[in-house]
């Protein structure tokens, strides 16, 4: 009898075949996974060598708890500021799990914790981020930036001194905001590949983005200022996005078996003009970007050339009244 699951491993001796119910499963030949070499006799079947101490020590995340717990705990809230490195990942997840383990995913909402963070962030900045946290990143961040985001708000900028053009600079990696299910997300730069993929709750504005944007998303909403790498809203089953399409080629990017693409130029997508246009002013407001200024300041001259990307079920009515009943 086995007292543990290390001295149940290995043990073939104590697995034995079933004939199978279809002609499928009983034309299986299973017996090189039941072989019992005698060469393996007495040698070890799991690691046995001690674990390697991380290389990550997490030692900014444990500061950053150690400054913000007081506010946490009396539900103050409050700015913080610090530097960070491509060495410091999922910055904001432990103080998320402080907020959350306490309120939930909304309680701190009405007075969040505010971090206000100066370089490079390594991956995963803003992982499972909880309502009650706020990241302003002035400068750039690696892959995965708000995975699993639950609420709050993630504002990535470039440095205060920076010359160049906004919209035509990457300002984070790929693969982020995947899996999010809420809170709010701007960029003021260019994103990678797959940009809120199985995004299924949160609000995004960014300057850019590579290949396979909106991948497998069943809710939120994404606005993307610039140009889209291919296959843009691949397996999108809800929520909607708005891209602008200053080359005019984004109808040859987006892929075509799920979604749909229309203008907002008519009076049936009026309301759209109107709720993009505030999306762009949240966005200028919380980056600074010039690029979205300059969007707003001629958005008569803009608005013809954004597509609104929606499910090929969705109604335009119900895009909107889905967005206005969850305003994050």
């Amino acid at each position: 009898m086995c007292a543990t699951l290390e001295e149940l491993i290995g043990r073939v001796d104590l697995l034995e075949t079933l004939p199978g119910e279809t002609s499928k499963q009983q034309h299986l030949e299973l017996s090189p996974l039941l072989e019992d070499r005698s060469e393996l006799e007495g040698k070890p079947q799991t690691c046995s060598q001690p674990k390697n101490n991380p290389f990550d020590q997490g030692q900014l995340a444990e500061k950053m708890v150690e400054q913000t717990l007081p506010s946490i705990e009396a539900q103050t809230g409050g700015s913080f500021d610090f530097n960070v490195g491509n060495c410091d990942r999922s910055i904001g997840a432990r103080l998320s799990g402080e907020i959350a383990k306490r309120y939930g995913n909304t309680g701190m909402s009405q007075s969040p914790i505010r971090l206000n963070l100066k370089g490079v962030a390594g991956q995963s900045l803003g992982v499972w981020n909880a309502g009650g946290l706020e990241i302003y990143l002035e400068g750039d961040a690696n892959d995965y930036v708000g995975k699993g985001m639950a609420g709050g708000k993630l504002v990535l900028r470039p440095p205060q001194n920076s010359t160049f053009a906004s919209n035509e600079t990457p300002i984070m990696g790929n693969t982020c905001l995947y899996g999010a299910t809420g809170g709010k997300i701007f960029a003021a730069g260019k994103v990678g590949e797959r940009f809120a993929v199985r995004n299924s709750g949160a609000v995004a504005v960014a300057e850019g983005a590579g290949d396979h944007c909106c991948e497998y998303m069943t809710g939120g909403i994404v606005t993307i200022l610039g140009a889209t790498g291919y296959n843009f809203g691949a397996g999108m089953t809800g929520g909607f996005a708005y891209v602008l399409d200053m080359n005019r080629d984004f109808v040859d990017r987006y892929n075509m078996e799920l979604v749909d693409i229309q203008r907002i130029t008519t009076e049936a997508t009026e309301s759209h003009r109107v709720f993009l246009k505030n999306m762009i002013s949240d966005h200028v407001k919380e980056t600074g970007s010039q690029w979205g200024e300059n969007i707003i300041n001629n958005f008569s001259d803009y608005a013809p050339r954004f597509w609104l990307v929606k499910p090929k079920a969705a109604s335009l009515s119900s895009l909107l009244a889905q967005a206005h009943a969850n305003p994050q």
